[in-house]
């Protein structure tokens, strides 16, 4: 049964505008041709839904590199009131602009960064996303109608975007500026969503993103990506201490989605600081942390925060960190409480051996995990045959992709691999049967590993004892 409200809204659900076609230069003459199309687009349904008030409220104007006479006439359509009152500009919130100036020089990608832009300026914006568009200082001041360089438009900005742009350490205290201007009216405090990945703003711009992050302060925080960097650890540090300090005042708790790889997270101090943040993080479902440099003892201490936080985790990559069997044990523990929830997990390009992967491997017993990705990790046949055994106790009944290159598996068990996956193990086209990685294992580290399980495994008897106690009638 649907309620009159319901009715109301899908009858009055406002359109998406989209540039179609594959990625190219946008002359004026497919400008004009694409703003025909939306207007034959927009009239059809004005038609369809006469008491509609806002025709449309998202539009995408990425994958295509506009020229100056394109963006004006992509402006103007959207800013005139000759057809539609009011204007489309008008009810749009959500404005996808990135990728809109490759190939252009400076001077012509500046003027369509700010035509464009300039068109939201009747706009109650929501989302913007910047991304992949060579921005610098200039272009930040080109947009800023849609940075917060008018509080009318980005009064409830929530979701920002600004990925692969460049954005270099004085650019990025420009950002950090705009968000936080206007006290306890600016737009960081509102921000649910806020993504920076692949600039070069270095340690500097690190402190930029700490100060955006002390405005988070109303707890709305759901998405944090800030990865690719060029943080260093010193950079890492205002990370941490800025999630810290979220965490400590209670605003990562909506927090679903965490980005954060390669940074720096090898100093004690710092990732005991990601660890106390991530306690707080109860409701994440998404972390990245590849590249983090965070070795065996860092990793132990975030993921004993992880499982404290008791996040239902559906995608972890804790790839490239160093990570020997030590630190797969630790992983293996936070991979076994999150058996019903996993879907994808990561753990390539670390140095964990056959006997780390098999520790991991051996707690796998998932129906919702579908993606293992363990490239490069110094394996050989002993992970193999766990790998194996975990297929056929039918173990990772879901699975649909696994990766598994660069190890030592003998011809053999590389032919038992491809004949138990199929299709869902790529060529390994780089494993080197001759390294006999295996061969090199440590029987003293295992000894040594085994008795740091002793404690727990203790304490897990002494637990099952006290309740087989507690039924006890007497």
């Amino acid at each position: 049964i649907i309620s009159n409200y319901q009715k109301e809204c899908q009858q009055t659900m406002p359109i998406t505008l989209n540039v179609s076609g594959p990625r190219e230069v946008l002359t004026e003459e497919k400008a004009t041709a694409t703003v025909a199309a939306w207007k034959e687009e927009l009239l059809a349904h004005r038609a369809a839904e006469p008491s509609a008030s806002i025709l449309c409220d998202k539009i995408i104007l990425t994958d295509k590199s506009y020229t100056s006479g394109a963006a004006k006439i992509v402006s103007t359509f959207l800013t005139s009131t000759d057809d539609f009152q009011p204007s489309i500009a008008s009810g749009i919130s959500i404005a996808i602009l990135s990728d809109t100036i490759a190939s252009r020089m400076e001077e012509e990608g500046l003027e369509v960064l700010t035509t464009i832009s300039n068109a939201f300026k009747e706009s109650k914006l929501v989302e913007v996303d910047l991304s992949d568009n060579a921005m610098g200082t200039k272009g930040i001041d080109a947009c800023s109608t849609v940075l917060g360089g008018d509080a009318n438009v980005t009064a409830n900005l929530a979701k920002l975007s600004l990925c692969n742009n460049g954005l270099s350490e004085s650019t990025m205290h420009e950002v950090a500026d705009l968000l936080t201007k206007g006290g306890d009216n600016c737009i960081a405090k509102n921000l649910t969503q806020i993504h920076f990945y692949n600039n070069m703003s270095g340690p500097k711009g690190c402190e930029a993103f700490e100060s955006i992050m002390e405005k988070c302060t109303e707890n709305k925080l759901t998405d944090i990506r800030f990865s690719s960097t060029r943080a260093r650890a010193g950079g890492s540090t205002h990370i941490t201490t800025a999630l810290k300090s979220l965490a400590e005042s209670g605003n990562l708790e909506h927090v679903t989605r965490l980005d954060l790889a390669d940074n720096t997270f090898s100093d004690e101090s710092v990732n005991t600081d990601l660890a106390t943040a991530l306690k707080s993080c109860s409701k994440l479902t998404y972390i990245n942390l590849r590249d983090c440099c965070i070795a065996n003892e860092g990793m132990k201490r975030v993921c004993n925060a992880l499982k404290v936080s008791g996040a239902k985790l559906t995608h972890l990559d804790v790839s490239g960190n160093d990570l020997t069997a030590s630190g797969a044990r630790s992983v293996a523990k936070l991979v076994a409480s999150l058996n019903s929830t996993i879907v994808e997990f990561s753990a390539e390009e670390n140095e964990m051996t056959s006997r780390g992967v098999k520790k991991i491997v051996d707690v796998i017993n998932s129906q919702t995990l579908e993606k293992i990705v363990m490239n490069q990790n110094e394996f050989g046949d002993i992970a193999g045959r766990a790998i194996l055994d975990m297929v056929s106790e039918n173990r990772v009944p879901n699975l649909t992709r696994i990766e598994l290159n660069e190890g030592s598996f003998t011809e053999d068990v590389v032919g038992e691999l491809v004949e138990c996956f199929g299709d869902k193990l790529p060529e390994m086209d780089d494993n080197d049967e001759d390294t006999e990685h295996d061969a090199d294992l440590d029987d003293e580290e295992e000894e040594s590993e085994d008795e740091d399980d002793a404690p727990e495994t203790a304490d897990r008897d002494v637990d099952d004892l006290a309740g087989a106690l507690s039924q006890v009638q007497v």
